[in-house]
């Protein structure tokens, strides 16, 4: 059984702290998390499971909001060229744990492609069908003549 290693200083840091509105517990969390880990800042690939690892080190902020901190970190551009670079996967206090697979790398590969490249694609395959269509309504119509 873990014994309740809570202060009383961090019991009112935990009230204040849930006092604010989710964005800025988010941002607050984020701005200590940048600042006490190096893993974060310098965006290298993150362990698996190291949200659970945070939650751990960091009780007096909401695990919700620790693991939202972390999906945040994980969407942004810079962490996923560092993980479609592949390599080495790091824990908190930077020290290697695991690898990237190829499946994560080319996920953070077509993650990085901009959002407009997949709805154009999509009209260019869309788009010959009409002009396809077109030929064929004309034909009908000089076999009626």
């Amino acid at each position: 059984m873990k014994p309740n290693t809570e202060t009383a200083l961090g019991a009112a840091l935990k009230s204040a702290v849930q006092s604010l509105s989710k964005k800025k517990q988010t941002e607050m969390i984020a701005d200590h998390i940048y600042g006490k880990f190096d893993v974060f800042r310098q965006f290298r690939p993150l362990a698996l499971g190291i949200h659970e690892s945070l939650i751990a080190s960091l009780p007096q902020f909401d695990s919700a909001l620790i693991s939202r901190v972390v999906a945040n970190h994980c969407r942004k551009p810079r962490y996923l060229k560092s993980l479609a670079r592949g390599g080495k996967r790091f824990d908190l206090s930077g020290k290697p744990q695991g690898e990237v697979s190829a499946e994560e790398k080319r996920a953070a590969e077509l993650q990085m492609q901009p959002k407009n490249a997949a709805p154009a694609e999509e009209a260019a395959q869309v788009q010959p069908a009409p002009a396809d269509a077109a030929p064929a309504q004309q034909q009908e119509g000089q076999a009626e003549s």
